[in-house]
């Protein structure tokens, strides 16, 4: 079971076409299933209808070749213009309606669950709204508590939680601020989680970490429609490894098998630029 790793897409630019364009040759050629879109999914400010062109711009155009089922997390960008005077806003809710309006968008609620079998094997998604700066405290203890309750209750071969900020990063937005720590940590302490997968920085990187005596595998792959010209801050990597980073334009593969998952990581070329194998 192959899937696609695709992260702050949405710029409706070049950058974003040349990636779209990668993607049709290597889901043809690797038998790609589906695709987890890890956030920003409309640039600058998301939409302001279920209406809004910037669907077709930003999303059914750009990937209009490609006929796969997406199925996305909300990034910071997908939550409006956000302004000291209406420091919240709703608009990401336009993204959720706008599930039943396409036949590739699949975005059914702020946060969600998945759950894929191919063969022998079954893996559980687990996909967060992590703006949690633009929460109040019962909505970040309600997603809480529901993913706390999803993640114990499995027994898939593996479960890979997805969302749009970093837990761990070299790059500019670096490491996760003390409440998204917190957050994080309340459900990797459960000692389930086999992946996080993120975008937010627009690199692509892998990075392992112990975490209460078990392997945590952090990815970010936030480089499907932007360019990232920032610096690389190693210090980040205080109580972790880090294996790769590239700033490329590119997506990520994840093999899947029952007892391994293979990561690839591929640049707007389609040249392969780094994997590892996961194993159980």
């Amino acid at each position: 079971m192959n899937c696609l790793l695709l992260g702050d897409m949405g710029s409706k630019g070049n950058s974003q076409n040349k990636v779209a364009k990668s993607m049709e040759k290597l889901i043809k050629e690797n038998n790609i299933k589906f695709i987890c879109g890890l956030g920003d999914n409309i640039y600058e400010h998301g939409v302001t209808s279920v209406d809004d062109n910037k669907f077709k711009t930003h999303f059914e155009k750009p990937y209009k070749n490609i006929k796969k089922k997406f199925y996305m997390c909300l990034g910071n960008h997908d939550y409006g213009e956000i302004t000291p005077d209406e420091p919240i806003s709703d608009s990401f809710q336009h993204q959720i309606d706008y599930t039943k309006h396409s036949d590739k968008w699949n975005l059914p609620e702020r946060y969600y669950t998945f759950t894929k079998k191919y063969d022998d094997t079954i893996i559980d998604f687990f996909v967060l709204d992590t703006n949690l700066d633009l929460m109040d405290a019962e909505t970040i203890e309600t997603q809480k508590e529901f993913m706390i309750k999803a993640i114990k209750k499995s027994k898939a071969d593996w479960k890979i939680l997805y969302g749009h900020h970093t837990y761990r990063s070299t790059a500019g937005h670096g490491n996760a601020e003390r409440e998204f720590e917190d957050f994080f940590n309340d459900l990797f302490d459960l000692g389930k989680i086999d992946i996080y997968m993120c975008g937010h920085d627009h690199t692509k990187q892998y990075i392992q970490k112990n975490h209460n005596n078990k392997l945590l595998h952090l990815i970010v792959c936030g480089t499907g429609g932007k360019d990232y010209n920032y610096g690389i801050f190693l210090e980040n990597m205080n109580d972790c490894d880090l294996y790769f980073s590239s700033s490329n334009l590119g997506v990520g593969i994840l093999f899947c098998k029952k007892n391994e998952i293979k990561m690839q990581f591929f640049n707007h070329l389609n040249k392969l630029e780094y994997e590892y194998s996961i194993k159980k």
